[in-house]
């Protein structure tokens, strides 16, 4: 079940609309004409205790205790404006909820459940003391209603929660677990040719956007990004005051921040993604067979030089440095949980962090345990914290205790971009000063709490906030 708010101005003409009345003025024409009426007898009601009205696909199934129901629309209509009319005018004084159904849940969806539902969520909202009808629809495939009430209740009070959408969200969720209904798990599963204005624009982007996704031809960043610009999407990024790089998807003039079409589409996500399909793509291709190989020359062998009195020359082989193990970092957002910068770098050196997180299934959040698996190369959330002999590789164990390499696997998870040479050569200056080689503290904590932020940006950054608290004191009196 999913709640859709909707606001209006007219009492009378959103009454006329959950009652379907063009309907009936239509079908009394045809029997006045002495014209076959239908009467939309549908299989969901077979037309069967429904108040005597023409159009069979509406019935009043609640209402407040004041409402006139069998005194037609305009009383019914007065009776839910009448609390308006007690104080000044609000701009929208009329509440319209549409409460719809997944097609699953129809076999059981009886009048009597709907209206507790109705009920219960108009109680959770806050949307009480106040006059209303709920209207059942038969004419879609799915189970619906529709609560019309008045925002201003009978003391004069606005009822804002009507514009509260988290707190929506909410209670549908609980509603759901309460009432052991269907909720919807994905936005490609909506019919976007039913909806309107910005909200068919949004919908239609997620479409759009999968699609790209979804193809197979599209394997990086890059290519994604190129093809969402042939079908007219912009992508943008923009960084925010606390140095967090925020994505944005746009089309025919109108932007959305990614979370709000969908968190999958973050950019950490889709990299991640894309590095799974390409992987999987070099696993499909086959490989040449060895006859097929070509065939290289052989290189010359090397013949050491010897000496009557030392006899040959060993040349020392140079030992290989072993490749660092980088743990990626969280993907943005991930199970819905708030994850202080400092924790997410404390969860790369292998460490496991406490969070507080409500899962889809559960009402009440609570603390959980994530950490980094080395067997599935994946995070892992519990709400125990990790056993005490939990598979860590040597190798990583050996590189957490060297300062340079802690910083090393932080920064490259963090996406801190430096010049990077080979492990085994001379590091430049700016790369030791970035790998705690005469760093100062207060820079260290700095990168710390933006760990988004590249080196040169973070540099710069720092020495102009430096500069600024240095202003601030004015200067020194000697």
């Amino acid at each position: 079940m999913i709640a859709y708010i909707i606001s209006g101005s007219g009492f009378g003409g959103c009454v006329d609309y959950v009652t379907r009345r063009k309907l009936e003025e239509k079908l009394y024409k045809e029997l006045s004409k002495g014209l076959k009426v239908d009467e939309r007898k549908y299989e969901s009601n077979r037309g069967e205790d429904i108040i005597d009205h023409l159009s069979k696909d509406w019935k009043l199934i609640s209402s407040s205790g004041d409402i006139r129901i069998y005194e037609g629309r305009k009383a019914m209509a007065d009776d839910i404006a009448r609390p308006s009319r007690q104080r000044k005018p609000i701009k929208d004084p009329v509440g319209h909820i549409s409460l719809d159904f997944h097609p699953e849940d129809k076999p059981r969806m009886t009048d009597e459940l709907m209206a507790e539902v109705a009920q219960d969520y108009m109680r959770q909202m806050g949307l009480v003391n106040t006059p209303y009808i709920v209207v059942r629809h038969f004419d879609k495939a799915h189970p619906h209603c529709h609560i019309v009430f008045s925002r201003v209740d009978y003391e004069g009070k606005i009822l804002t929660q009507t514009t509260n959408f988290k707190k929506n969200e909410r209670v549908c969720k609980a509603l759901n677990l309460k009432h052991r209904l269907m909720q919807g798990k994905s936005k490609l599963n909506t019919d976007v040719s039913k909806l309107r204005g910005k909200e068919k624009v949004r919908y239609q982007l997620v479409h759009d956007i999968a699609r790209v996704y979804l193809s197979p031809s599209v394997t990086d960043w890059d290519s994604f990004v190129d093809w969402l610009h042939r079908n007219g999407i912009t992508v943008r990024e923009k960084t925010g005051k606390s140095g967090r790089v925020n994505l944005y998807f746009g089309v025919g003039g109108q932007e959305f921040w990614y979370r709000k079409l969908d968190p999958f589409f973050s950019r950490e996500n889709l990299e991640l993604k894309f590095k799974a399909r390409r992987e999987k793509l070099q696993e499909a291709t086959p490989r040449p067979k060895g006859g097929q190989q070509p065939v290289q020359e052989p290189a010359p062998k090397h013949v050491p030089q010897t000496s009557e009195a030392t006899g040959p020359s060993v040349v020392p082989k140079p030992k290989e440095q072993p490749k660092p193990i980088v743990i990626p970092p969280l993907p943005d957002g991930y199970m819905g949980a708030r994850i202080a910068p400092h924790e997410l770098a404390r969860y790369q050196k292998g460490d496991a962090v406490c969070a507080y997180i409500c899962k889809p299934d559960e009402i009440v959040g609570k603390h959980y345990w994530i950490w980094y698996d080395f067997k599935t190369a994946q995070p892992r959330c519990e709400p125990t914290p990790p056993p005490a002999d939990r598979y860590i590789p040597e190798a990583f164990k050996q590189q957490m205790t060297t300062p340079r390499a802690a910083s090393v696997n932080i920064s490259q998870g963090a996406g801190i971009r430096f010049s990077s040479p080979s492990l085994g050569g001379s590091v430049s200056e700016e790369q030791g000063f970035a790998l705690g080689g005469g760093v100062p503290d207060d820079f260290k904590h700095f990168l710390e709490m933006h760990p988004g932020m590249s080196f040169e940006e973070a540099k710069h950054r720092f020495r102009d906030e430096q500069k600024a608290k240095q202003l601030r004191k004015g200067p020194k009196l000697h």
